[in-house]
């Protein structure tokens, strides 16, 4: 099979920005595989088994885009705010019942109750996504896991965890950006997905059948 040039290929389908803004991108992929052999012959192997490499560079430009450190770090913030709010919450609930039961006051008492309980299970879950951000409760992972699964439809094997931080790298660098250092460990990559699939049953279509969802 004749070496193929990644850079003439036309990608237009839509994946959450300006058209101007894919297609820049979209080159820069291509360049960059152009001119390193590595990923590049990892694209092309799927290629000959029949995975199509748009339907990799339009899913890889979504985890890229989607998830950049800056939208990450924005993320984070929002959630300690919030996780501070409610921790307030639980605690004024709890005082403001302890008070009416003082007084006798057992309705109001219960109804705080209640209150506080809510509070106290929205602060669970918040302290859940602020300390399980790598370990696959991400909807980025939702794009890696749809990657692993285009692959093993055309070759019958999973790409291994080296080659999706090498696709990872190189949808970064497309994008002016530098890898998050978890992004190249294997070992995260490897956990999280396996974390990820084994979390959100409900969303196996994307990597059982991804080639019907991309």
């Amino acid at each position: 099979m004749n070496q193929t040039s990644f850079s003439t290929s036309i990608v237009d389908e839509f994946s959450g920005t300006t058209k101007a803004q894919r297609d820049e991108w979209m080159r820069a992929f291509w360049k960059f595989l152009d001119k390193n052999p590595n990923t590049g012959a990892i694209v092309r192997r799927w290629q000959k088994a029949g995975c199509d490499p748009r339907n990799i560079a339009i899913t890889i430009h979504r985890y890229v885009i989607g998830y950049t450190s800056e939208l990450n770090a924005h993320r984070k913030e929002r959630l300690k705010k919030a996780k501070a709010i409610l921790t307030a919450a639980v605690r004024s609930f709890r005082d403001l019942e302890t008070l009416f039961r003082v007084y006798n006051q057992i309705d109001a008492a219960d109804r705080i109750a209640n209150e506080a309980s809510v509070a106290e299970e929205a602060l669970s879950r918040i302290k859940f996504a602020l300390n399980t951000k790598r370990l696959g409760v991400s909807r980025s992972w939702t794009d890696l896991a749809m990657i692993e699964g285009l692959v093993f439809e055309a070759t019958g094997q999973r790409p291994t965890p080296g080659e999706l931080v090498s696709l990872i790298k190189a949808g970064r660098e497309a994008a002016g950006q530098n890898a998050d250092s978890w992004e190249s460990n294997t070992v995260i990559i490897r956990k999280g997905l396996k974390n990820f699939k084994k979390n959100n049953p409900l969303q196996s279509p994307f990597w059982t059948a991804p080639s019907r969802r991309s």
